[in-house]
């Protein structure tokens, strides 16, 4: 068999299907596999570089977007300054030390007052039930005691006062028991002392006077008991010494933080020495041998806000005496017992305290 042969054509184009590329007939043999490489290559590039401008404008996308967020913070800075610019113009204003300011009188200010005490005490009393005793010594402070009560008997001991002597250990039984009755849930401490007066030498030679300080109630009526009545010489006594000592002698209670009420129970029948009182003396018509004066024993007794009270076992030995004592003592009170009975005694001396402490008891 005679094999064709191909022609030129023919060969190129199957070399071209090969390469997958057309072939120039024109060319040297030597440019044809690089040209076709170097067109390769620029393709390349050209596909590298295109990926490149793709990521760029996205990039520009999203700063456009940005952009119009940053708008409205700067408005908000610029509303801020302005605030600032304002609140220095008020900080600038002129400020008023407190001290200079003084508040503009208003006339409803008393009225709107009167309504919110009224409306409290309304509140704290109670609408229905029994009476409470509410005592005028009051203070704020829960747990502390309301109030104080001292109780000094300056007690005539000579011979002619036995009964009276005995009568005062009643009184204070009675007036603690009274005291704690009638104020009920109020705490208010009660203390008791005791001035025991005779005379002095020579009219009687035992003792001038005998102090016992504040102390409780118990403690008050074994004294009490340790005391007796006798001598006494002339009329009149040492009444005088006897007042100095309960003035002087006893350690009363501060009254600067707890409210107290000081009393003294003078109980005699003989007023002091001196003629101005009317009492008889043989030896001491001018007054007290010591140079004691009854206005020196006043003043302090007024200026220690004691509460005198003249328990009067005479109708008619202490007339002059009490009317002195009445003109000059600022709380002054006087009872008169029947001669030579003491009946009724203790009764008498508790009404004077319990009056005064718990204004608003009711008495039959």
């Amino acid at each position: 068999m005679v094999r064709r042969t191909k022609s030129i054509t023919e060969v190129i184009r199957e070399a071209e299907r090969f390469l997958g590329q057309k072939i120039d007939i024109t060319a040297n043999r030597g440019d044809l596999a690089p040209k076709p490489q170097n067109k390769i290559k620029k393709a390349d590039k050209k596909d590298d570089k295109q990926p490149e401008k793709q990521k760029i404008p996205p990039v520009k996308k999203e700063i456009k977007k940005q952009a119009p967020q940053q708008q409205p913070i700067k408005q908000v800075q610029k509303e801020k300054e302005k605030d600032k610019k304002v609140k220095k113009q008020k900080n600038n204003v002129p400020k008023v030390p407190i001290k200079n300011l003084k508040a503009t009188p208003d006339k409803d200010l008393p009225k709107v007052k009167k309504v919110i005490e009224t409306k409290q005490v309304e509140q704290q009393q109670p609408k229905q039930g029994p009476r409470k005793s509410k005592s005028n010594l009051s203070v704020e402070s829960v747990g502390a005691p309301v109030g104080m009560v001292d109780v000094v008997f300056v007690v005539d001991t000579t011979g002619s006062m036995d009964v009276y002597l005995e009568k005062t250990t009643q009184c204070v039984d009675t007036l603690v028991q009274r005291i704690k009755e009638q104020s009920k849930s109020q705490d208010i401490t009660v203390r008791f002392g005791f001035v025991a007066y005779r005379d002095h030498p020579p009219q009687e030679n035992t003792y001038l006077t005998q102090t016992k300080q504040l102390c409780s109630n118990k403690e008050i009526l074994k004294y009490i008991q340790t005391l007796d009545c006798e001598g006494g010489g002339d009329g009149a006594e040492a009444a005088l010494d006897g007042l100095n000592a309960a003035a002087t002698e006893i350690v009363w209670r501060d009254s600067g933080k707890i409210p107290s009420l000081r009393y003294i129970f003078h109980i005699c029948d003989q007023p002091p020495h001196g003629k101005e009182f009317g009492g008889y003396s043989e030896l001491w018509d001018n007054g007290c041998p010591c140079g004691l004066t009854a206005d020196t024993i006043i003043h302090r007794i007024n200026v220690r806000q004691i509460h005198y009270r003249l328990i009067k076992a005479s109708k008619t030995n202490l007339e002059k005496f009490s009317n002195y004592f009445k003109d000059k003592i600022v709380n002054y009170e006087e009872v008169t017992l029947e001669d030579g009975s003491a009946e009724g005694m203790e009764i008498k001396i508790s009404d004077m305290v319990i009056r005064e402490l718990l204004p608003d008891v009711l008495y039959e």
